[in-house]
C-alpha cells in the first residue's frame, strides 16, 4: 500500500469514529465533497503560494480528506443501491 492509500484509509478509520456510518442522498453527499475541494484552496489562496513545510502539510491534508470523502460516498452508493 502505498503512503497515499495508507493516509486515506486511516482518515476513513477517523470519519467513522466521529460520525458513524454515514448514508446520505447522493445530493447530500456531493455537497460534503465539495465544501472538501473548496478546503484544498484553503493553503493556497489568499497568499501567493509559497511551498513551505505548512502549506505542504495542510495542501496534503486536505488532498486525503477529499480522497476519503470520495470513498465513503461511493461506500455509501453501494450500501444504498445508488451505485
Amino acid at each position: 500500500m502505498d503512503k497515499f492509500e495508507e493516509l486515506v484509509r486511516d482518515e476513513r478509520i477517523s470519519q467513522d469514529t466521529k460520525w458513524g456510518e454515514q448514508n446520505h442522498h447522493p445530493a447530500i453527499w456531493l455537497a460534503i465533497l465539495m465544501e472538501e475541494v473548496g478546503e484544498v484552496s484553503s493553503p493556497i489562496i489568499g497568499q501567493e503560494w509559497r511551498p513551505d513545510l505548512q502549506t505542504v502539510h495542510e495542501l496534503e491534508h486536505e488532498l486525503v480528506q477529499v480522497a476519503a470523502v470520495a470513498k465513503v460516498m461511493w461506500e455509501s452508493g453501494k450500501r444504498n443501491g445508488w451505485l
